[in-house]
Order: structure tokens, then sequence, then C-alpha cells
């Protein structure tokens, strides 16, 4: 059930999330491997630009690309994280009385369960990006796969690279996930805790939530952005006929192909969208996991929601 649970609650999230996801994706993928002098004119420069850009192109409904695959891969990776991480708290794991040893916990717990989440969430990361990379029109991406539906790209992917295909970037989405969610459990808790001594919080839970997403979800982003990029990267890049990625060899390759060509401005490309979706997502998984394990926990105590 703590599995469930978990992965509810991130479908619940990404609904009012995966716009910001989209927009994130289009800047990261923009004027790839270019430096920023050759690049022209770019249709996904700033938050506001972008969200014209791909209304033009892809009306409205562009805003939400990807949507069953985002929700497919947000219950997929946060039904076995959150659980993980449940399942553990509950065993009292996350707990010290050790002064030294208590903070760093959350933190190894929290990589722990970002490891099970990614593994089991990877290939539908792959999906996820590429259909939500898809203009109907311009694009400055250097590859669009066109896949008709979500079941669609599985089959595509497969056909072409076999299970690599599906696991394309594994490493680097280990990376971004371990590192996001122990980021995201420690600093999310701490800052929770550090906003409980003062009065303006202590008597509003929402507002202590509220405050505790914001920060949280900019250390998160910070941390997170190039990983991202170079996650983003990789999952869209084409593949020759024997598989193979056609730019980027491995996480190494991609950072450093990055850097040289884009320097360090190519690593925090989409930071703003990023930000814009980690914050309120934070916010809204972990409430509703909050609100479901109190459902969850009523229900088996009192043998009803009442």
């Amino acid at each position: 059930m703590e599995f469930l649970l978990g992965g509810l609650s991130s479908c619940c999230a990404v609904v009012f999330t995966n716009p910001f996801d989209v927009l994130k994706t289009r800047q990261q993928l923009e004027g790839e491997l270019l430096a920023r002098d050759k690049i022209g004119k770019r249709a996904y420069r700033g938050l506001w630009q972008s969200i014209v850009s791909v209304v033009q192109s892809d009306g409205l409904r562009g805003l939400q690309k990807g949507l069953p695959a985002g929700a497919l891969y947000q219950f997929s990776m946060n039904s076995a994280r959150l659980g993980t991480y449940h399942v553990v708290e509950n065993l009292g794991w996350t707990r010290s009385d050790n002064a030294l040893v208590k903070p760093l916990l959350p933190v190894f717990w929290g990589c722990f369960a970002g490891v099970i989440g990614s593994t089991t969430s990877c290939p539908v990361f792959v999906v996820k990006t590429q259909m939500q990379a898809k203009s109907a029109q311009h694009y400055s991406a250097k590859f669009q796969h066109h896949h008709s539906g979500t079941v669609a790209a599985f089959v595509n992917i497969y056909k072409a690279s076999g299970v690599r295909g599906l696991y394309r970037g594994y490493t680097a989405h280990l990376t971004r996930v371990s590192l996001g969610s122990a980021t995201q459990m420690a600093s999310f808790a701490a800052c929770k805790d550090y906003l409980a001594k003062y009065e303006t919080f202590q008597d509003s839970v929402i507002g202590k939530a509220l405050a505790s997403s914001v920060i949280a979800g900019f250390i998160l982003a910070v941390l997170m952005c190039p990983v991202d990029v170079v996650l983003a990267r990789m999952t869209n890049q084409g593949v020759n006929a024997a598989g193979k990625g056609l730019l980027y060899a491995n996480i190494f390759d991609c950072f450093v192909k990055i850097y040289r060509t884009e320097s360090g401005h190519g690593l925090y490309k989409g930071f703003v969208p990023l930000y814009a979706r980690i914050a309120p997502h934070t916010l809204l998984n972990l409430t509703f996991w909050d609100f479901f394990k109190s459902l969850h926990d009523r229900y088996y105590r009192n043998g009803s929601l009442k």
C-alpha cells in the first residue's frame, strides 16, 4: 500500500506541473552543441516566450505534451521511491539519537530510494522526453521522434535499440533521481523543522509547507539542473543502425561536450521552468502523499474513513 500511495500522490501532482516539464525539455534541447552566438533566434528564450512558442506550434494542448507518459513516469518512479522511503521511515531507520548521524540518515535513505525509483522508471522517462520534444512546426533540436502515442513510443524505441534504448541515459537518470530524492527529502524536512521555530509558521501548516517547498525546490534545482540537461540530451539523441547514440557515448562524454560547446550556460538551460516545476511539484507531491497516508492510517486504525 505504501508504494501505491507514493505513486498516486505524484500522479495528482504531475497534472499541474507537466507544462513546466515541457518548457524545460524544449529549452534544454534548443541549440544543442552550439555556441550561444551561433544559435540565432531562439524560440524558447525565457519562460513566457517558451509558452508562446509551444502554443503557436502545438496549440494549448502542447503544454500537456507527454502527459500520459509523464503520469506513468511519476507513478513508476515515485511508487518505488516514496514507497521505499515510507517503509524505511516506518521501520525507524531515518531516525537516530546520535546527533552526528541523524541529519545524514534522510539523505542516505532518500538516495537509496532514488536508486530504486530510477531503475523502475528509466524506460518511461525516455518515452516522456521524446514525446515532449516533438513539435508540429519549426524546432531547433537536432532530433525529433515521431511517435503516435505512448505505447507506440515504447515499441519504436525497442525495435530501434532493444532494451538498451529504453535504458538510454540510465546513469544520468540514476544520478538525477538519487540526487534529487536525497536533496528533496532532507531539505524539505529540514526547512519545515527550521520554519516551525517561528510563530508565523507554527499555526499555518500550508504556509510552512509552501515556504519549505520554495526553499527546498531552489536548492534542488541548482544541484540537479546540469544532470537534468545531460539526461534530456542523452535520452532524446538519435541512434544509428546498431542502436547506439549518435552524439553521446556516456554521461561524462555528454557533460564534456556540452561544456566545451555551450559553456556553463548550457548546463543550466531550462533552469527557470525546472524550478517552476520543482517547487509546486514538491509541495503537491509530498502534500498529497501526507494526505493519502493519513487516510490510510485512519482507515486501518478505525476501520473506516470517518
